[in-house]
């Protein structure tokens, strides 16, 4: 059963987790009453999603499982079918004697404890962790796509519709995988014998199945017709939309592009599923004192926030983390995007639509006058985009958007490159984020290392990596820093990464960096003013958690080559 509001407050201030005011500004904002006041602090960063579910477990009275350490038996895991454990929201996990383990966030829910003991011919005790982390972990459950697909074209097909159902069945298969694997696209790709399926996972694709060439065009022909595009056509780009409930009910919203190529069309799939809409800045790997810095320049009255990277950085999810703080009902929050990625229950949203010479300086000038507190621009392109945000965050406006530059120090001169006054630049924005996604050691199969000699080496040719090794480490040699690395496993795939974490640098604007701005002195020596005043760069902050285990040296020397 759930906790009261009373219950919750004495679990969580009780034990000293949080204070009473952390409990009471958490329970009047807008998203405390659509998921709850603990998943709001997580949200927030207040408390960790494993302090919340240990602190719950100590109320309930019963041990609490932590995905993070735990073993998951697979056998276990194969003894009750996934519908049934994503309808009640459960897994079974581990076995001892005549007695199956199983995760809930429900102890108390004893027919399920009886259905469960009926199913399994075996006892039942119940251990804890949150829902959202049980939710988190469905993936373990996964299939090989490449068995289920087989089994599929095996199958005796039928025409439905003008569709082969071998199409339909392959189309709606590999989407749920995609879905279970937390994959953000999948592509469909010709070529001259056969037909390849791709998944982008933690920012990187893979194949995943080879399809025969004559399935192609029926699996083409599926994904126009739910996307309601032109079925007829094969000679032009299309772009549409899909909206597609899995088996277990979760929504994914899916943009589909389609362009011809030298042997068939090409689709690609973007999934934009409900389990990414948490949008918690925990979650981003924020470290403590920068996500202070973040909290006390969005709860400023006006001014801008910019927020910079390479396409695929995560800039998006960091937005829309931001806005999901802020969005409280006696605020107007307003945005113009292009596309908008997630629906927020709340945000007034507009979609830039160049047909219509909707874009997105003539959104931000409408939006101005719609009486905003908070105004988000999806990303400032143009000067006169820039020049309209900038007089809009000095009038009175929290102004919050993305910016495409290598790290925050460059924000200023690419503003003034743009034709913006800096002085204009100096008093309007209050601090610049930049930020890399690198990906996370899984946890499931993560062993500790040192590095090998061809990995000194490479460190040794880049010598101020090997200085801030050596200083974050407080070692004397390289050899002498324990690192860690997931050695493969069936959760990940075989590749020892699962998920993926920010790197972040967050220049705070200080009296000294704005005087540097006006007399337009270069980024680098912002960027070493700012280091003075206590900013973490992204390359410090990526070693920082190579050193924990969240991510590999490797990892963030591959964001480093791309302009860390």
């Amino acid at each position: 059963m759930s906790l009261t509001r009373d219950q919750l407050f004495d679990a969580l201030v009780g034990r000293g987790a949080i204070t009473a005011q952390q409990f009471e500004q958490a329970s009047q904002t807008h998203e405390a009453q659509e998921i709850g006041i603990g998943e709001t602090l997580v949200a927030h960063g207040v408390i960790s999603e494993q302090q919340f579910g240990q602190l719950l477990a100590w109320w309930h009275q019963i041990p609490y499982f932590d995905f993070q350490k735990e073993r998951v038996d697979n056998e276990v895991l194969d003894s009750l079918p996934e519908i049934f454990a994503r309808a009640h929201d459960i897994i079974p996990v581990q076995k001892e004697g005549d007695l199956i383990i199983v995760v809930t966030s429900e102890p108390y829910d004893l027919p399920l404890r009886s259905l469960l003991e009926k199913y399994l011919r075996k006892k039942v005790s119940f251990v804890f962790s949150t829902r959202r982390d049980i939710l988190n972990h469905f993936y373990l459950f996964q299939r090989d796509p490449n068995k289920v697909i087989g089994d599929i074209l095996q199958r005796q097909s039928v025409r439905k519709g003008g569709i082969d159902t071998s199409a339909i069945d392959i189309v709606d298969s590999l989407i749920t995988f995609a879905f279970q694997t937390g994959a953000s696209d999948i592509h469909f790709e010709p070529e001259e014998f056969h037909s390849v399926v791709r998944f982008r996972t933690d920012g990187l694709l893979h194949d995943v199945v080879e399809l025969p060439k004559e399935m192609h065009e029926s699996i083409l022909l599926r994904l126009k017709v739910i996307a309601r595009l032109s079925t007829d056509d094969y000679q032009k780009a299309q772009d549409g939309k899909i909206f597609y409930k899995t088996p277990w009910s979760n929504s994914v919203d899916i943009r589909l592009s389609i362009v011809p190529t030298t042997h068939a069309e090409k689709a690609v799939l973007r999934l934009l599923s409900d389990s990414n809409r948490s949008f918690s800045l925990n979650d981003l790997g924020l470290q403590t004192e920068d996500f202070r810095k973040i909290s006390n320049v969005i709860h400023q009255p006006w001014g801008m926030l910019l927020i910079t990277g390479p396409t695929g950085s995560g800039k998006t999810t960091t937005l829309y983390s931001l806005l999901k703080i802020l969005n409280q009902r006696n605020v107007n929050i307003t945005s113009i995007e292009d596309p908008v990625e997630y629906d927020m229950e709340g945000v007034s949203q507009i979609q830039v639509n160049e047909k219509t010479n909707l874009t997105f300086a003539k959104g931000l000038r409408s939006i101005v006058r719609q009486d905003p507190d908070i105004i988000m621009v999806g990303e400032i392109r143009d000067q006169e985009t820039a020049e309209i945000a900038l007089n809009a965050a000095m009038t009175g406006h929290l102004l919050l958007s993305t910016f495409h530059t290598n790290d925050a120090a460059t924000a200023f001169s690419r503003l003034i490159d743009m034709g913006l006054e800096n002085y204009l630049i100096a008093s309007t924005v209050n601090a610049v984020i930049a930020q890399r996604l690198v990906r996370h050691v899984c946890m499931n199969c993560i062993q500790s290392k040192f590095l090998t000699k061809a990995e000194e080496m490479i460190i040794n040719e880049v010598p101020f990596v090997r200085e801030e090794l050596l200083h974050i480490s407080e070692k004397k040699k390289l050899a002498e820093i324990r690192f860690f690395a997931g050695s493969g496993c069936h959760v990940c795939c075989g590749t020892g990464y699962k998920g993926r974490v920010g790197i972040f640098e967050i220049l705070m604007v200080t009296d000294k960096i704005r005087e540097a701005v006006v007399s337009k002195q270069d980024a680098e020596k912002i960027k070493e003013m700012a280091v003075k005043e206590g900013m973490t760069t992204m390359l410090n902050d990526g070693l920082k958690k190579a050193i924990i285990g969240l991510t590999t040296v490797e990892e963030v020397l591959k964001a480093s080559r791309n302009g860390l």
